[in-house]
C-alpha cells in the first residue's frame, strides 16, 4: 500500500491539526478588537479574552474535535484506500518503446497519481529503458506525459531553465530569449530535514489540545445533556407561543387499525354504507390502508355515493390520526375502494391540526358572509 498508512498515523496527524487550531485561538496579540487608546481599557479587555474568551473556545474545540476525530480518521482510511485500490489496478500501457534507442525492453519502474486536467487526478507509469535507461511516462489512457513549459510572463515565450546546486540550496535560473525578463528561485532542501525532525512539545501539547477517551466520553455526555435542556426550553417556547394548535393536536385521538373499523363501521351503517373491510396495511413512513365496502343504499348514483361517502369519512376521522387519501374513493358496481393513511409523528399530527384549525376558520367565515 503506498498511500494508506496504519490508525496511529492519522490519530497523530489529526491530533496535530487540533493543536494547531487551539493554539490559534489562545493567540490575543494582533487582534484589532482589543485595541483601545486606553491601555489600562485595552489591558483590561486583553485580560478578558486571554483568561475567559479563549479559554472557552478552546474548550468546546477540544470537545468538537474529539467528537469529529473517528469520522474524520475514517474518511482519510477510506479515501486513501481508494487511492491504491486505483493504482493497483490500473493498466499498463503497451507498446511502449525508447525515444532513444527504439527498444522496446521497457520497465514501468513507478505508478503516481497526478493532476492531469482541472479537478482530476489520473495515473501516470514511468517507463525505464532497460538498455539506455532513457525514460517515458504515459498516462492510464495511453497519452504521453508531457512537462507543462513555464511562459514568459511578459511576452509567452517559453522559458528557458538552468539548475545550480550549492550545498543544500538549488537554484533555478529562468531566461527568455525573446524578451530581458529573468527570473530566479531557490529550493531550500533542509526545509525537508526540518520536517522529518521529532516535535519534542508533541505529547505535552496532545496532553494539554487534545481530549482523552474518558474526558471525550464525558464532554459528549455534557453536550448533549446540554442539547436536551435547550430543546427541552425551546418546546416549552415553541408550545407557549402556539396553544391553539397544540389544544388542537390534544383533541386528535391516536387510533389502531382496530379501534378505526370500530369508529367507521357505525357511522357508516347509518348512511347505508356496509361489509367494510381492511387489507394487510403497508408499513412505511405512514401506515397506508386499502379498504372496500358496499353501498347498500337502492338507486344512490356513482357520483352521489362516492361523494356521500367521502364527506361522511371526512368528518368522522376529522378528529383523529387517520385520513382518506388524496386520490379518494372509486366505484363500481355498488362497490367502493380506496385508501387511508394513518400517522402517529408529532409534525404528521400539527399538520393535521393546522387542517382542523383552517377548516374551522372556514366555517366561521361562511357564517359570517350569510
Amino acid at each position: 500500500m503506498k498511500n494508506l498508512k496504519d490508525h496511529i498515523y492519522y490519530s497523530e496527524l489529526y491530533d496535530r491539526f487540533t493543536i494547531e487550531e487551539c493554539q490559534e485561538l489562545e493567540k490575543s496579540d494582533g487582534l484589532t478588537s482589543l485595541d483601545h487608546k486606553d491601555k489600562a481599557v485595552a489591558k483590561i479587555k486583553k485580560d478578558f479574552f486571554d483568561k475567559c474568551v479563549a479559554p472557552v473556545a478552546i474548550y468546546f474545540m477540544k470537545g468538537e474535535r474529539y467528537c469529529d476525530k473517528e469520522k474524520t480518521i475514517q474518511g482519510w482510511l477510506e479515501k486513501d484506500l481508494a487511492l491504491d485500490e486505483k493504482l493497483e489496478n490500473a493498466i499498463e500501457p503497451e507498446g511502449v518503446r525508447c525515444i532513444k534507442c527504439s527498444s522496446s525492453k521497457m520497465k514501468c519502474i513507478s505508478r503516481d497519481l497526478m493532476n492531469y486536467s482541472k479537478d482530476k487526478d489520473e495515473i501516470v507509469f514511468m517507463f525505464q529503458c532497460e538498455k539506455c535507461s532513457k525514460r517515458r511516462a504515459y498516462w492510464e489512457n495511453g497519452k504521453e506525459w508531457e512537462a507543462k513549459p513555464i511562459l514568459c510572463p511578459k511576452c509567452s515565450a517559453h522559458l528557458q531553465s538552468e539548475h545550480q546546486r550549492k550545498g543544500n540550496f538549488i537554484e533555478t535560473i529562468y531566461t527568455c530569449l525573446d524578451c530581458d525578463y529573468s527570473e530566479a528561485e531557490s529550493m531550500d532542501l533542509t526545509r525537508k530535514e526540518e520536517e522529518d525532525m521529532v516535535d519534542v512539545n508533541f505529547e505535552a501539547n496532545r496532553k494539554k489540545y487534545c481530549l482523552s477517551s474518558e474526558d471525550g466520553v464525558r464532554y459528549s455526555a455534557e453536550v448533549g445533556h446540554m442539547k436536551a435542556i435547550k430543546d427541552l426550553t425551546d418546546d416549552a417556547k415553541e408550545r407557549k407561543s402556539n396553544t391553539k394548535l397544540y389544544d388542537e393536536i390534544s383533541k386528535i385521538k391516536k387510533l389502531t387499525i382496530v379501534e378505526l373499523q370500530s369508529l367507521l363501521n357505525p357511522a357508516l351503517e347509518k348512511a347505508d354504507f356496509t361489509s367494510l373491510e381492511f387489507e394487510k396495511p403497508e408499513i412505511q413512513k405512514d401506515v397506508i390502508l386499502s379498504f372496500s365496502l358496499q353501498d347498500n343504499k337502492i338507486g344512490r348514483e356513482k357520483l352521489v355515493s362516492i361523494q356521500d361517502f367521502q364527506m361522511l369519512v371526512k368528518k368522522t376521522l376529522s378528529y383523529t390520526n387517520w385520513r382518506l387519501m388524496s386520490e379518494g374513493a372509486t366505484y363500481k358496481l355498488g362497490f367502493l375502494s380506496g385508501r387511508l393513511r394513518g400517522v402517529e409523528g408529532e409534525e404528521d399530527l400539527k399538520r393535521l391540526a393546522k387542517g382542523n384549525l383552517k377548516n374551522k376558520k372556514i366555517k366561521r367565515r361562511g357564517k359570517v358572509d350569510n
